[in-house]
């Protein structure tokens, strides 16, 4: 058997640096040596943690501290303190909640941010508690008509409930000081199946009867009816509530309520507070000799009203 011989020219191995030949290439460029290693090191993009170049800056987050956006939300709602009072308690615990959120950011050292989210929740909070009390406390300065009297319903009418002597139903003297005087008081329409033109409605002392379905006691509701007229004596006071109407009743309708008057106001359902003016009456006998359920419950004030409007606050 013939032996094979590859022919390759003998390795030298007393000359170390000696290096095989570098076989040819006209597409590669060869650096110059010592430079190879820095030259392939700088074309080399870095990978940073997320798979992305870390060229340039680094990407620092910092998150939003809760308390800013709940400062603002506060200042946002506090808002409806222009309109009734449960704004002005939202802007006076936004106050607070304003207040504490920027001593909280600010102690963070950095950690979270929010400051101005928060301080423009602040500023809302207190603009609207300061500017909604004054314009609440105008209001309820001048909402009461000139010659009439302010009387809170359910403190002085209502809890004063009667005196009964040898079973006859009597008075508070309290009350009774109050029977035949123009008075402005506020309340709540009850049992309304209609939403325009009203004549007479029950007034309650305040939303409990009228939305849980109650049948109020005596002392408890006022039966309104609205005053009516004849050509050029309509009530001054009526032109305050844009919303009174003026209708012209017929023969029928006049013998129906009980009016020798053509002209009567009318006035809209309302959901809310309402208030009313005018002259308030007291039939202390109302009842007798009906059962004992009856007469409890019989309508022992009433009163003939000048103005019916939306309350202009709610105390």
């Amino acid at each position: 058997m013939t032996e094979q011989m590859l022919d390759c020219p003998p390795l030298s191995v007393t000359n170390p640096t000696e290096t095989l030949p570098r076989p040819e290439s006209t597409n590669t460029t060869v650096a110059p040596e010592g430079d190879f290693a820095s030259s392939s090191e700088s074309e080399k993009p870095s990978i940073g943690a997320w798979g992305e170049s870390s060229e340039g800056e680094d990407f620092d987050y910092i998150p939003i501290s809760p308390w800013a956006p709940i400062a603002l939300s506060l200042g946002l709602l506090g808002l409806t303190g222009f309109i009734g009072i449960f704004g002005l308690y939202v802007a006076f615990f936004g106050i607070f909640i304003g207040i504490a959120a920027i001593t909280r950011i600010r102690a963070s050292a950095g950690s979270v941010k929010g400051t101005g989210m928060a301080a423009i929740g602040l500023v809302l909070s207190l603009a609207s508690f300061a500017l909604g009390s004054a314009k609440m406390a105008h209001a309820y300065s001048t909402e009461v008509p000139e010659g009439f009297a302010r009387v809170t319903f359910p403190k002085d009418i209502a809890d004063k409930q009667f005196v009964y002597i040898n079973g006859h139903r009597k008075l508070h003297p309290d009350v009774a000081s109050l029977v035949g005087q123009k008075v402005y008081l506020k309340g709540f329409m009850w049992a309304t199946q209609e939403t325009e033109g009203l004549t007479r409605f029950i007034l309650l002392k305040d939303n409990g009867e009228c939305c849980m379905g109650g049948k109020p006691k005596s002392h408890d509701f006022i039966f309104v009816t609205l005053k009516s007229f004849n050509d050029g004596e309509r009530p001054p006071l009526s032109y305050r509530a844009p919303d009174l109407e003026v209708k012209e009743l017929t023969a029928e309708e006049q013998e129906k309520l009980g009016v020798t008057n053509k002209l009567q106001l009318t006035t809209p359902a309302y959901i809310g507070m309402v208030a009313v003016a005018g002259v308030l009456q007291a039939d202390v006998k109302a009842g007798e000799g009906s059962p004992s359920e009856d007469f409890e419950f019989a309508p022992v004030y009433s009163m003939e009203a000048e103005l019916v409007e939306e309350a202009w606050t709610r105390f």
